[in-house]
């Protein structure tokens, strides 16, 4: 019976063994674990607060995103049509340009009189002519025209002007 006392003495020394160090600890040093465990719940709490604020953030600024996406692309849509808009007008102002310009070299020769020496025709410049238009319609080169009247500037035609067209 000795030897059961004494098993029974040291299981129970070694039951206690175990829980030693948790009751070794005082009640100041459980209430600053407590402490500690509380601030980190906290600290826990408002950063999962944080969090879901960005998340917020990050839904709002993905909706702003959306919606810049879509004004651009109205706005996209609306500066190509002024462009096509921009481009049929061009092309119907060219193409008039084009057709009077057609007219004019394809019209009778303007009325000219004769040099003397049988040297060309005069012409006197109208409104609108210009020494391509004028040379076209005498079918001579421009450079002719310039060389036959010493032309310095063939930009600087002027109406009444008078050249000598060379036959």
């Amino acid at each position: 019976m000795k030897n059961f006392i004494f098993i029974v003495l040291i299981a129970i020394g070694l039951a206690g063994c175990e829980s030693m160090p948790f009751e070794m600890q005082t009640r100041a040093d459980r209430a600053a674990m407590s402490q500690d465990q509380l601030l980190a719940q906290e600290s826990q709490r408002r950063m999962a607060g944080r969090l879901e604020s960005v998340e917020m953030q990050i839904g709002q600024m993905s909706r702003d995103i959306d919606a810049l996406k879509g004004q651009l692309s109205t706005r996209c849509a609306a500066i190509e049509q002024k462009s096509e808009a921009d481009k049929r007008e061009m092309v119907t102002r060219l193409s008039g340009e084009l057709d009077k310009l057609m007219k004019q070299a394809s019209a009778p020769r303007p009325a000219a009189t004769a040099t003397p020496a049988g040297r060309g025709i005069e012409h006197v410049i109208k409104p609108g002519e210009t020494l391509y238009i004028i040379a076209k319609a005498y079918n001579v080169s421009s450079k002719t025209i310039i060389d036959a009247n010493k032309i310095q500037d063939p930009g600087r035609l002027s109406v009444g002007q008078k050249l000598l067209i060379p036959q």
